[in-house]
């Protein structure tokens, strides 16, 4: 017998937890936004959209950000489901 989850998950929580837990290693890693946003070949202003939770970055822009502050990307985005999450029901 197999299980399905649903999975609810507000998006502008993720949004904004996402965007802060990258400020935050940002801010270890002694990186300004605009040299996050050099190395990682966007904008500044992008950068801060990102961690305000107003844009969603795209999978390819958020592992070569995760990357560029040694994150791991699996355990990270576990740990931000789970935060964000509302609430799973067993199907």
């Amino acid at each position: 017998m197999s299980s399905s989850y649903n999975i609810k998950m507000d998006k502008d929580k993720f949004l904004k937890e996402l965007g802060l837990n990258l400020k935050i290693e940002r801010i270890r890693k002694n990186l300004t936004q605009e040299q996050l946003a050099e190395l990682a070949d966007c904008t500044a202003p992008y950068v801060g959209y990102i961690e305000r939770g107003i844009k969603c970055p795209t999978i390819y822009q958020y592992v070569k950000i995760a990357g560029i502050l040694n994150i791991d990307t699996g355990n990270f985005l576990k740990k931000l489901t789970d935060i964000s999450s509302e609430n799973v029901i067993n199907e």
